[in-house]
């Protein structure tokens, strides 16, 4: 129905008037439910991302120099005393044939050609022998310990070796010992025969180092130890004869110990 206001002045029709103010208080209504539903969503969004936050926050991290990255290393500069090391001056490496023999021995130039060490004060002699060569003695006082050193004309100090025994077993009381092939190392193949015998000259049992071997310069030689048995020393022959086979060199060879001389 319309009817005029009298307070406002105007014309009003409230029915027009009453459905108008239900459609607002209506809209007012639905705005405030979507502004409640905005709200809801950003309270779970922002729970959302608190969680988020705080598990990235957790996650655990590799350490600094971890097996995926290595060890960081700062190289030192030019200037550093690091990159500065002195360096400690190489010792020059003593000449072959420098080595001394042991105490008791000294080393020995022999006119027939090489070097050798034998026992201090022991006297030289040499014996011709059937091709004409020499072979030398070196020996004590009273010839009861001897080193005798001459060249082989044999294939091989086994075969030598053999020759040798066939004239040893002559002597009376002959009794081996052993016979073995040794390796030479560097010089080429050795082989010893050590035995026993009478020797009425010297008035008692001999024992006798045989060595048989090939030197540095490709030659054959025989280096052989004698001495009494009665002393029950046996080592002295074996020293005796190790000792100057260590230092046994020929003319014009290079050698480990001993000496060299010019071709």
């Amino acid at each position: 129905m319309i009817r005029f206001d009298a307070e406002h002045q105007r014309w009003v029709d409230d029915e027009a008037y009453a459905l108008r103010s239900q459609r607002q208080t209506e809209s007012v209504r639905k705005q405030r439910q979507a502004l409640k539903g905005v709200f809801a969503v950003l309270a779970v969004c922002g729970l959302a991302f608190g969680s988020w936050a705080l598990g990235w926050k957790d996650e655990p991290r590799d350490p600094v120099g971890s097996a995926g990255q290595g060890p960081v290393v700062s190289e030192p500069s030019p200037s550093s005393p690091a990159a500065q090391v002195p360096t400690e001056p190489q010792e020059e490496p003593s000449p072959s044939g420098s080595s001394e023999p042991p105490s008791g021995y000294e080393l020995t130039e022999d006119s027939e050609g090489f070097t050798l060490a034998v026992p201090e004060g022991w006297q030289r002699r040499t014996e011709s022998r059937e091709d004409g060569s020499q072979t030398v003695f070196y020996e004590a006082m009273g010839g009861a310990r001897q080193l005798q050193i001459f060249g082989v004309e044999d294939s091989d100090p086994d075969e030598s070796l053999e020759l040798a025994e066939k004239n040893a077993e002559k002597n009376e009381g002959y009794d081996r010992k052993g016979f073995d092939h040794l390796d030479g190392g560097e010089a080429g193949a050795a082989a010893r025969l050590e035995y026993t015998y009478d020797s009425a000259e010297h008035g008692g049992t001999r024992h006798v180092i045989d060595h048989r071997f090939e030197a540095e310069d490709g030659e054959l030689y025989a280096l052989v130890a004698y001495g009494p048995e009665e002393d029950g020393d046996e080592d002295d022959e074996k020293e005796m004869l190790e000792t100057a086979l260590a230092f046994f060199c020929p003319s014009g060879a290079q050698c480990v110990n001993g000496e060299t001389d010019a071709p």
